[in-house]
């Protein structure tokens, strides 16, 4: 069995003329703990249109939960002067992948590209109602020139705020957003279930480790 870790993702609410001072926060922060044990890699997306509710969302994955305790609790790192603020919102919360996606083409993925984050508010025990509509239209958008890869991640946490979280790659604004105005894609967007609210936006990443 591969061992795939676990996510962590953290979706920020705030005002876009804070978001250069909390990315710097941001960096100090995994800076001190991207050396621990059990850390793999995280990277922070910044959003591309300021309208976006979220305005950065960090992706981060562990061996284990705990590898990522044992960091925070290093006195280098609770000491440090990168504390949280009050001008945010921090909407975090732990992840399995619960399906995913690949380009068929040879090739796909050159150049930086573009981040498609969609974070889903709905019930828990209507995730397993809700996941064929999902996987109807990542399965459609798979198919479109640009698509890189798209993960479904479901909270480990029946309390996590966003309790689905969609993560996909593209070439460009461009290539997701012609595939997003796709007449049979905007049909699948009509037919999702009343219990979901979504909250779509592209990013880049700004910062990685």
């Amino acid at each position: 069995m591969t061992d795939n870790g676990i996510t962590l993702i953290d979706a920020w609410e705030l005002p876009e003329d804070r978001i250069d001072e909390s990315i710097a926060r941001w960096k100090e922060r995994v800076g001190l703990i991207h050396t621990a044990p059990g850390f793999r890699d995280a990277r922070l997306h910044r959003r591309l249109l300021p309208e976006s509710r979220l305005g950065l969302v960090n992706v981060a994955h562990w061996d284990s939960v705990e590898a990522r305790d044992e960091a925070l609790a290093n006195p280098g790192f609770t000491t440090s002067a990168a504390t949280a603020t009050s001008y945010a919102t921090v909407r975090g919360g732990w992840y399995d992948v619960a399906a995913e996606f690949h380009a068929a083409r040879s090739g796909s993925g050159e150049g930086p590209g573009v981040t498609f984050v969609n974070a889903f508010e709905l019930p828990a025990e209507r995730i397993d109602e809700f996941l064929p509509h999902w996987l109807g239209r990542a399965e459609l958008t798979s198919k479109a020139p640009g698509f890189r890869d798209n993960r479904l991640h479901r909270a480990v946490d029946l309390d996590t705020r966003f309790q689905l979280v969609d993560i996909a790659h593209w070439d460009s604004p461009d290539a997701w957003r012609t595939a997003d105005d796709d007449a049979r894609f905007q049909q699948g967007l009509s037919d999702s279930p009343g219990f979901v609210t979504a909250d779509p936006a592209v990013f880049r990443t700004v910062v990685e480790f």
